[in-house]
């Protein structure tokens, strides 16, 4: 399960959605800090974004409640800023990791499919995840 964080992954919006709509439709539930329509995945469903709340709050208010848009129904997923959200996985494998929106450079791709997660150059000699901040 994904923490919560005040950064939302929405999911089957409209073909045509602009960032206004979307910041219209979720500033009921708290400030909106900025929002990033996805390109759109494949030829069915609909289109995603990234929003980014300034409190977590507002995020937990936004992912409990039932949201649509048109005749939508929105899914939503917490995110963290950096990774590609437990809800678009697996929906359409045969794009790039890097054409997703977030910046997701470390990430690679194996022979067996994508493998999430950084770079193994950034583990510790007990596998866990260390934090560079040389750059």
């Amino acid at each position: 399960m994904v923490r919560e964080t005040r950064h939302l992954w929405v999911g089957n919006l409209p073909e045509n959605v602009r960032e206004e709509k979307i910041i219209e439709h979720f500033k009921r539930y708290g400030r909106v800090e900025s929002v990033k329509v996805l390109p759109k995945r494949g030829s069915e469903g609909g289109v995603a974004a990234f929003v980014d709340f300034v409190d977590i709050k507002s995020a937990q208010k936004a992912h409990n409640a039932i949201n649509k848009m048109g005749d939508r129904d929105l899914r939503t997923d917490y995110n963290e800023p950096g990774t590609i959200p437990s809800a678009a996985r697996g929906l359409d494998d045969s794009l790039s990791l890097g054409s997703r929106g977030r910046d997701v450079s470390g990430f690679t791709r194996a022979a067996g499919g994508a493998v999430y997660g950084p770079p193994t150059s950034l583990h510790s000699r007990d596998g866990r995840y260390e934090r560079r901040l040389d750059g």
